[in-house]
């Protein structure tokens, strides 16, 4: 049976300041903030062997939030 860890990506825009953060929640439960874009930060944990699990979005006016929800399996 195949054990499997997960971590999150978690993407918050306000676009009134033109700010957009990206943060990566490992295994090991630390957030730490990302570089780049949400695309480039999502390709480079596929290339890790993360891959998608589910997404959510949500926001309101010029706010936005974006998670997503990724595994891997534990070798």
């Amino acid at each position: 049976m195949t054990s499997w860890e997960y971590a999150s990506v978690i993407t918050a825009n306000d676009a009134e300041s033109q700010r957009a953060g990206v943060s990566v929640k490992l295994p090991n439960g630390k957030l730490e903030r990302q570089q780049g874009d949400t695309s480039s930060v999502l390709n480079r944990l596929g290339t890790e062997g993360w891959e998608l699990v589910s997404y959510h979005s949500s926001g309101a006016g010029t706010w936005g939030f974006e998670q997503f929800w990724l595994k891997r399996p534990v070798p």
